[in-house]
């Protein structure tokens, strides 16, 4: 069984929301001149790729990679070893971006990821975003079972 797990836009909130501006533009020179497929490529390019995790519990592999144009996976296999271990993750990221004026406006998203990490302790890749705290330990025993590696204290 192969589930899949998507974490979000890859270029952040406000290049994904240019990307869309940038596909209509596209879209409307197209009409008048070939030159605008050229912004219909990029536009849709920045829009619409996702970060994404497939983890695959029969061959307890997992890949973290890219959704292209939110149609192309790309990403590749990882066994998953007995030496490795899972854990929570806090993240925050920041998406900073500039008005005319010069005044900053930040988008904060704050997330809880469930994490794979190798025998040393380093951080190798996410494999889910849990978003209600109640479901954090289901989770993770649902992974750890399910790829037969244990949870990092």
């Amino acid at each position: 069984m192969t589930i899949t797990n998507k974490f979000g836009k890859t270029f952040g909130p406000v290049a994904s929301f240019s990307g869309i501006v940038i596909l209509c533009v596209g879209l409307f020179l197209v009409t008048t001149n070939l030159g605008g497929f050229v912004l219909v490529v990029i536009g849709a390019f920045i829009a619409f790729t996702r970060s994404y995790t497939s983890i695959n519990f029969e061959s307890k592999q997992v890949r973290y990679g890219d959704i292209l144009f939110g149609l192309v996976k790309r990403g590749e296999w990882i066994q998953v070893e007995n030496s490795m271990q899972i854990a929570l993750f806090n993240s925050n990221k920041v998406y900073r971006t500039y008005s005319r004026s010069n005044r900053a406006l930040d988008i904060t998203q704050k997330q809880q990821l469930i994490c794979l990490f190798d025998n040393k302790g380093k951080k190798l890749m996410a494999l889910k975003n849990v978003k209600d705290e109640r479901d954090i330990e289901m989770e993770m025993e649902k992974l750890s079972s399910g790829l037969g590696i244990e949870q990092m204290n």
